[in-house]
């Protein structure tokens, strides 16, 4: 315990002052204690504080006797070397490694010596997760604004200044890799990826090629540091050992945490909590802090979004139900006194948990008087529903803005979107404008060859499912979905993805398998989002149901097909933006399968220079006709520094690629799910994207189920141009309504097509101004917080 003395009582000082007063005490070389007198005759008294002398010197008002001047006292320094080198680098060094753990700037110096300059919204994010510790916040912050970021500041800032010792990172598999290289490039923060068996450090001159360390199932969480897949965590053999072995951890960070959800949230099938929602419930109290990232917040129902936040801890009151209820209020037009009365008694527990809404607060959202200010706010905080009565039409309104601002969300949330950033910038608070889109749509005709061997997989898919048993149906029509997906991407991917299957036939189900995590369903509605390994088990089951015949007539009939007619489309947008001053260009595809194909036809007859990037890393061309492998690394200098005019890309390497200078992407295909295409678009329409407009091209093949559907939604909502908000549900079912309408046989059915389509534009329509919006519940506050120059800088 440390005491202070100064003022009138000794007082316990706070714990910064006490590890302030630690680090310099153990600093010190050397300590002289005085009594009162020696303390006066060397005149050191005029260092005492102003408030209270000692109480030698308060007898009787007599003053302190005064050194003989014919008597100048001889004081005898103490000798003292002068400091070595040595002595003081270990100071400088000392001083470095506590600095992140002083006040007064000390919590700046993780930002200041780490390789990135945050943007105002992230440190707006960072703020709040660092100093309301420890931290509990949603960060849904919309796709290319820096989630990444955010946590990446506070990781690093937290463990400088020893405030955590074990963390652990749950990420989908796909990117677990890129959290690894953020950390590493960003934060300088070098942690293993555990796979299940070894954990693997990113490779560094310092591991000398020793960058993996095999380890047991119950040796992993030993581990300070870990980033580990949540799709192995959330299984039963898994999360046992998390919840009942492994020591509790100082932070957890969920990514993509609205894969943490209850079964058909909404419908009349709601079930419990999937696998994952189930492994975050148990692991919440087994985390000082947790952090949890999404760039869609809601999906379904805003049951979800409850389900989220109560992981962070959410007051009593607050319950799924009253939550459910709170947020079908507060949207009526003019709400009951009963309604009224509900949402006080939120309102209430909220200020009970969080702090009372100050009338300032107050005063901003609403256009009253200070008067009529207080008495909404008394009204609202009163046991009694009477003085709620008593309000007038306008104060009523005013307490429902006021009681919208005021919940939980905007506690627990921290929410960005491009609109409020263009806010910052008219503000002065960016000094960077966010791009505009500028998307269009291409819709193109098969020729008579490829629609009459479209049409013959289409009627193979949907025999083979129907003709399925019960048993069989999930396996064989995920399989038959993939073959629906790959077809809409190119021709040649579904030759060689059927070509995989006959050979896995051929071999009684013992070929090797390719591909795997591309062919992971893009349904975010799905209740257990899979990964590679359970994919791997559905394919295999679905081998049974297929007859080699079928499969060597298809590909016989597509080995006959000259190279796709969409592929004309795609040289001639990529001449077009040239022309336009994009020098460079992004084309993207879904599959590495349609990329080799684009990636030679591409080079024939351009001048251009082409560079690959997959799940298999980044690939140039060599002079032999070959590719040659690259570091993800040497990939994204080249492309930055223009080695390179078209960057080919698949959505495995989507994530983590982050190219603001370049202006045009073109998507050769269009996955099911447009989330997956606002994800693409995310690698260019980034802050500080050097174009003043950013060129969006799609191509589609015409009279397709997939292309009705895209033309409804860019006419009904202009997809793409910005980032939807409440629509996100409605676009979320978009890849199980596809899959629905392709195994039924009803794609080539006018009127089926038709009555898919109007259900999804009733849908948009129903949205529109309606429903649980999150974006008018969340923190819109422009004023940034005021911040101490760091104690270290680079």
């Amino acid at each position: 315990n440390v005491y202070t003395s100064w003022g009138p009582e000794p007082r316990r000082v706070d714990d910064e002052e006490a590890n302030f007063a630690r680090i310099w005490a153990n600093k010190a070389q050397r300590v002289i204690v005085l009594d009162v007198p020696d303390a006066v005759r060397q005149n050191l008294m005029r260092f005492m504080p102003s408030t209270e002398k000692p109480a030698r010197l308060r007898e009787s008002g007599k003053k302190p006797r005064k050194p003989s001047p014919e008597k100048p006292l001889e004081v005898k320094k103490p000798e003292r070397p002068p400091p070595q080198p040595s002595e003081l680098r270990n100071r400088v060094w000392s001083f470095i490694q506590h600095a992140p753990s002083l006040p007064h700037g000390g919590e700046r110096v993780g930002e200041m010596t780490a390789a990135v300059t945050p943007w105002p919204h992230q440190v707006r994010a960072f703020e709040r997760l660092y100093h309301d510790w420890p931290p509990r916040l949603l960060i849904a912050d919309e796709v290319g604004l820096g989630k990444t970021i955010e946590a990446g500041l506070l990781l690093r800032q937290s463990w400088l200044a020893g405030r955590v010792r074990r963390v652990l990172i749950l990420a989908p598999k796909a990117v677990l890799k890129q959290w690894q290289i953020e950390l590493r490039e960003k934060f300088n923060l070098n942690w293993p990826i555990y796979d299940g068996r070894k954990l693997v450090w990113y490779p560094s001159p310092a591991w000398r090629g020793r960058n993996e360390r095999p380890v047991s199932r119950d040796r992993w969480h030993h581990e300070p540091v870990v980033i580990a897949s949540s799709h192995l965590m959330r299984r039963s053999d898994r999360a046992g050992g998390l919840l009942e072995e492994a020591e509790p951890w100082d932070l957890v960070v969920l990514d993509e945490a609205h894969h943490a959800r209850r079964r058909a949230a909404g419908s009349p099938q709601e079930g419990g909590p999937n696998a994952l929602l189930r492994l975050m419930q148990g692991l919440k109290d087994r985390t000082e802090g947790l952090v949890l990232l999404t760039a869609t917040p809601m999906q379904v129902h805003p049951v979800e979004v409850w389900d989220l936040l109560n992981l962070l801890g959410l007051p009593p009151e607050w319950t799924a139900r009253a939550f459910l209820e709170f947020f079908d209020d507060i949207e009526q037009p003019n709400p009951s006194s009963d309604a009224l009365d509900r949402m006080a008694r939120l309102f209430q527990s909220a200020e009970q948990h969080y702090g009372e809404v100050s009338p300032k607060d107050a005063q901003h959202l609403i256009n009253l008087t200070p008067l009529k200010v207080g008495k909404v706010l008394r009204a609202l905080r009163d046991a009694a529903s009477i003085p709620r009565r008593q309000l007038e039409t306008t104060e009523r309104r005013a307490a429902v803005r006021i009681m919208r601002a005021h919940t939980p969300i905007r506690r627990l949330v921290s929410r960005h979107t491009r609109e409020l950033l263009r806010q910052y910038f008219k503000a002065g608070l960016l000094t960077t404008p966010i791009a505009d889109r500028r998307v269009e749509d291409r819709f193109l005709e098969m020729t008579p060859e490829e629609r009459v061997i479209y049409e013959a997989v289409e009627d193979y898919i949907a025999s083979t499912y129907n003709q399925a048993s019960p048993k069989e149906r999930t396996a064989v029509g995920f399989v038959m979905t993939i073959y629906r997906r790959r077809l809409a991407s190119s021709f040649s991917a579904l030759r060689k993805t059927l070509q995989r299957h006959l050979d896995a036939i051929a071999a009684e189900g013992m070929a090797q398998w390719m591909g795997l995590d591309e062919d992971a369903p893009d349904d975010e509605t799905m209740d257990e989002i899979l990964d590679a390994d359970e994919v791997e088990v559905l394919e295999r089951e679905a081998l049974a149901a297929e007859e080699e015949a079928d499969i060597e007539s298809l590909l016989a009939r597509i080995g006959q097909l000259p190279p796709d007619s969409k592929l004309g489309s795609l040289k001639s947008s990529l001449a077009e933006l040239r022309q336009d001053s994009y020098r460079q260009a992004m084309v993207f595809t879904q599959y590495t399968d349609t990329m080799d194909f684009l990636r030679g036809e591409i080079l024939k007859g351009t001048d251009q220079k082409l560079m690959c990037f997959s799940g298999r890393g980044g690939e140039i061309p060599s002079s032999d006709g070959s590719w040659q492998r690259i570091s993800r690394d040497d990939a994204k200098r080249r492309f930055r520094d223009g080695e390179a005019d078209i960057l080919l890309c698949t959505d495995a390497a989507a994530e983590g690629l982050n190219f603001q200078f370049c202006g045009a992407l073109i998507n050769y295909d269009m996955p099911w799910n447009p989330m997956r295409v606002e994800q693409r678009i995310g690698r260019i329409d980034r802050l500080g994207q050097q174009h003043e407009t950013i060129r969006i091209v799609n191509l589609h093949y015409e009279d397709t189920v997939e292309a009705d559907v895209y033309r409804a939604l860019r006419e009904r909502i202009g997809l793409f141009e910005s980032v939807v908000g409440r629509l996100q549900p409605i676009l979320a079912q978009l890849p199980r309504m596809i899959s629905k309408t392709v195994l039924s046989g009803e794609t080539r059915d006018d009127r089926s097509r038709a009555n898919a389509i109007e259900a999804i534009e009733q849908q948009a329509r129903a949205a529109e101004g309606k429903g649980f919006d999150i974006d008018s519940v969340t923190d819109e506050d422009l004023a940034m917080p005021e911040r101490v120059p760091s104690s270290v800088t680079m």
